[in-house]
């Protein structure tokens, strides 16, 4: 049977399959005006907003106009009340479009599902470690990772003061010159200001300090 009425899939209460109304309206070429006839047939079989139907409101101002989404239930119920003579052929349309939703699906069908849920779950997974990841780059410094940034550069000075046979005002001066520098390369104003994505170039920074640049 041909697709003589569109089927849409905004989900109403269970139901995962839909039809607005004003389409059934056309097909069935009912005298009555639209808006009287959902209306009339909403009151007199008691169909209930929001589980066989949701209203959709299309335009704004004087131009705006009300449809009326309906279930298959509420569709077929719609076309066997009509008494027009497409009434009997669409309801058999949307019984046919239930069965085919009803049917079984193939092996071919459930893998295609399958793989199209795997692509998705994929997608978001890949979105939520993208989001993790930039988090992560403009975090703060862990208490682990500020104790190592001073660890790394206590064992520079302390490493020079060693070679160089430096005295407690050298050393001073090195620890002030050294930070200074270190501030200066990762532009900020504390040595602590630098994010966790930073931190793993600043203790590589630190290793390769040169002494001589920094006294000269």
């Amino acid at each position: 049977m041909d697709n003589i009425i569109p089927i849409l899939d905004n989900k109403i209460g269970t139901e995962l399959n839909s039809v607005n109304s004003r389409d059934i309206y056309k097909y069935l070429q009912v005298a009555t005006k639209y808006a009287d006839w959902i209306k009339r047939a909403i009151d007199k079989y008691e169909f209930v907003e929001n589980e066989d139907f949701t209203i959709l409101k299309n335009g704004n101002g004087s131009n705006a106009f009300l449809d009326y989404i309906v279930t298959l239930d509420m569709a077929k119920e719609l076309c066997m009340v009509s008494n027009t003579p497409n009434g009997k052929e669409t309801r058999k349309y949307f019984i046919s479009i239930e069965k085919q939703a009803q049917k079984p699906l193939t092996v071919i069908e459930q893998i295609q599902i399958m793989a199209t849920n795997h692509i998705e779950q994929e997608k978001k997974l890949t979105e939520h470690h993208i989001r993790l990841e930039k988090i992560e780059l403009h975090a703060r410094l862990t208490n682990q990772q500020e104790f190592q940034l001073k660890q790394v550069h206590n064992d520079f000075v302390y490493r020079y003061k060693e070679s160089e046979k430096l005295d407690d005002k050298q050393v001073s001066k090195l620890h002030r010159l050294s930070w200074s520098a270190f501030k200066k390369k990762f532009m900020v104003t504390r040595y602590n200001a630098i994010t966790t994505g930073q931190f793993d170039d600043a203790i590589e920074w630190h290793r390769n300090l040169s002494f001589i640049d920094l006294w000269n």
